[in-house]
């Protein structure tokens, strides 16, 4: 009993080294934070987007906390250009934070998404965002996107890079650069708003919907090349329906009328007599008119 107890020990020892010197291993190449106030919910929409670095060993489990009181919404990662889920461990509660533990087996783009409160005072809006780094990071990336109905716009620390799209939505970054394992970072944001508008809302809507190709493909524009052979099969169409309507017009048509041969008058033969130019009927002497078609004699 003693010599298995003494086996197990020895097992635990060598094991546990290497659980511990497999998690140090983990490291974010690319990690960005986004923190999107009033998007698509009145709440706060927080989305982490990280990139295990290239000598990170894998497969490894990381692990993402997040508040207690958040509504988690995604765990994924972007494969071939799509939002894809990503199993995870159930998530395990302690004190003001929940544990989000997934497995990644590549260096893919894998997200976290999840819902917070926001404070609400009348028209003022306040967010305490709070995070604590379980990995080194080579780059962290800080990005707010402002409601365009908000006004009095402040965060600290400052968010000093300001980006306007097309759209009219402005985002504010910050690029806070390498991030050493266990350091923390907070941002305190604040701005005025006097409706409940919805960022969504006002955003522009794409002509053929949200899901453009997934892939990051633009659409190839319609050139001539590619209408050429719509045109000839118009225009094969075009000829057959022709073709018809003449051959079942033409069958119902009915044929014109024979004109009566017309005979010249005959006065060869000796003796005057006369004929009618019209029907060769021969005539007798004194005759205006033809005995036979009544037709006037050219005498």
């Amino acid at each position: 009993m003693r010599k298995l107890i003494l086996l197990l020990l020895l097992v635990s020892l060598l094991v546990l080294p290497t659980s511990a010197q497999a998690q140090s291993d983990v490291r974010f190449g690319q990690l960005t934070i986004q923190l999107w106030p009033e998007y698509d919910s009145p709440e706060m929409l927080v989305m982490y987007s990280f990139v295990i670095a290239a000598d990170s060993t894998l497969p490894a489990e990381v692990q993402i906390r997040i508040p207690a009181d958040a509504n988690l919404n995604a765990v994924a990662k972007v494969e071939e250009g799509r939002l894809v889920n990503v199993p995870y461990d159930a998530p395990v509660k302690e004190g003001d934070w929940v544990t989000i533990t997934m497995t990644v087996e590549d260096i893919a783009n894998h997200r976290v998404e999840y819902y917070a409160p926001l404070e609400k005072n009348g028209d003022t809006r306040n967010y305490d965002y709070f995070w604590t780094s379980d990995y080194a990071a080579d780059s962290l990336v800080v990005q707010v996107q402002q409601p365009p109905t908000s006004s009095a716009f402040s965060a600290t620390p400052l968010l000093p890079n300001v980006n306007q799209t097309s759209g009219g939505i402005t985002y504010h970054d910050l690029d806070v650069g390498e991030l050493a394992a266990g350091s923390e970072f907070s941002l305190s944001l604040s701005y005025e708003k006097s409706n409940d508008d919805l960022t969504v809302s006002s955003m522009p809507v794409e002509v053929g919907g949200s899901d453009l190709p997934a892939t990051g493909e633009t659409p190839r524009s319609f050139s001539a090349e590619d209408a050429l052979p719509y045109v000839l099969v118009g225009i094969g169409i075009l000829l057959i329906a022709g073709g018809l309507i003449y051959f079942f017009s033409a069958g119902r048509r009915e044929p014109a009328p024979k004109q009566r041969k017309r005979h010249a008058p005959n006065t060869a033969n000796s003796g005057g007599n006369i004929y009618c130019h019209e029907c060769g009927s021969r005539a007798s002497s004194g005759d205006k008119f033809c005995r036979s078609c009544g037709a006037k004699l050219r005498i």
